[in-house]
């Protein structure tokens, strides 16, 4: 096809696109366009099925509703083409540049078609979609059709992939640094080794998809290092308790009230979880990891945290009368009066002390832990840790403190 012929063909298919006389849709199925250049052509709704683009130009073409099933257009340039539900699948696009382009519900699926090998088998060719070692900065793929594709070490820095899906697609190595990923399905997504720093995605897209060695945002590692309770609780106890920070974050719009009384939660790792006001008398965390954990104004009596980890706990208002803290790491917990509120949450103007009566401390760390004005009257401080602990305006003569090791402790608000 001469570059004549290739320029009537383009001018019909302008003139079909406006309804003018003599407009003709452009049928270039098959064709060999390799190093042509189409760029600010309208081919809108063009036919480039099977067509050979190699290191062809799109430049800021509009290919919005175009063929391009099963082409081939390694290093094409498409930056800034409109490809608005543009149909790739089956389509080679290897280091191609695609960089401002609108892909928008572009279709990047697997091709399938009958070769003559799979024909005499009965069975379907599939081939995905590659883009691999492609370049996508700032691409428009909102809600693009991009399941199984390849995209291999691609470039998606700055990408709005919103509600695309990506799901069983290959992005080994990829970046997508700055990337919007709000609603994208990663399921079973290969993202070994990319980069997602400063992208926008959650833990619980990436459930399913393989990060290994990838680089992720600060807040997504601090996210996936939490126990399942947080992203994915694995049973009801865990649902209880994820129903109740959701309904704590919601001030009881949405989740419900953690009710775990008499309940066994020995042996979990339930840190940074918020059971502040739930009900859990007499239930169990023995051995529990706990660190970082809310308590406030939870009723908690009759509990026991036997060797649990309680390390930077907030057990301030709680009622945890004659619970057992035998050998725990309670270092650093916060133990010490609320301020009541109205609903509206203004200040009542009063303060409401944690309740630690009766507890047993044996062999416990409270290093560090603020136990101001605590109810401690029969407690039982055996061999207990406290150095630095803080026990000003606690009435120490209804305690056991015999054993206690108090090195540096604070006694009163005036040594505090």
């Amino acid at each position: 096809m001469t570059p004549d012929e290739l320029k009537v063909i383009v001018a019909k298919h302008e003139r079909f696109v406006s309804r003018a006389a003599g407009g003709v849709r452009a049928n270039l199925k098959s064709a060999a366009l390799d190093g042509r250049d189409f760029s600010k052509a309208n081919l809108a709704g063009a036919v480039f099925a099977g067509a050979s683009c190699v290191r062809t130009k799109f430049i800021g073409c509009d290919l919005s509703h175009a063929d391009f099933f099963g082409a081939r257009l390694e290093e094409s340039n498409l930056c800034w083409a409109v490809l608005f539900k543009t149909d790739f699948r089956g389509a080679v696009l290897r280091r191609a540049r695609l960089n401002g382009s609108n892909m928008s519900q572009s279709d990047l699926r697997p091709g399938i078609w009958m070769d003559l090998d799979a024909q005499k088998r009965g069975e379907e060719a599939q081939h995905a979609t590659d883009l691999s070692d492609a370049s996508l900065q700032s691409a428009n793929l909102r809600g693009a059709r991009l399941e199984s594709a390849l995209l291999q070490n691609a470039d998606l820095s700055e990408a709005d992939l919103t509600d695309s899906d990506l799901s069983f697609a290959r992005l080994k190595g990829a970046n997508l640094s700055g990337a919007n990923l709000t609603r994208a399905n990663l399921r079973s997504t290969v993202l070994k080794g990319a980069d997602l720093s400063r992208a926008i995605v959650t833990a619980q897209q990436l459930e399913t998809a393989d990060v290994a060695d990838a680089v992720l945002p600060p807040e997504l590692v601090r996210a996936r290092e939490l126990p399942s309770v947080h992203h994915a609780p694995k049973d009801d106890i865990e649902r209880k308790i994820h129903d109740h920070q959701k309904w704590i974050e919601s001030k009881g719009a949405v989740g419900a009230r953690a009710m775990l009384a008499n309940c066994d939660l020995s042996g979990r790792d339930l840190r940074w979880i918020d059971l502040s006001g739930a009900e859990m008398s007499n239930a169990r965390f023995d051995r529990a990891v706990l660190t970082g954990s809310k308590f406030v104004l939870t009723i908690m009596p009759g509990c026991s945290f036997v060797d649990a980890k309680l390390v930077g706990c907030d057990f301030s208002g709680a009622d945890a009368s004659g619970s057992t803290f035998v050998r725990a790491n309670a270092s650093d917990a916060t133990m010490e009066p609320v301020d009541l509120k109205k609903p509206d949450g203004t200040p009542m103007g009063r303060k409401w002390p944690t309740n630690l009566s009766r507890c047993d401390f044996t062999d416990a760390v409270l290093a560090g832990a603020s136990m101001r004005h605590a109810t401690i009257e029969g407690a039982v401080f055996l061999r207990a840790r406290m150095a630095k602990t803080n026990l000003a305006g606690c009435r120490l003569e209804g305690a056991r403190l015999a054993g206690a090791l108090m090195g540096e402790a604070i006694l009163s608000e005036d040594a505090a």
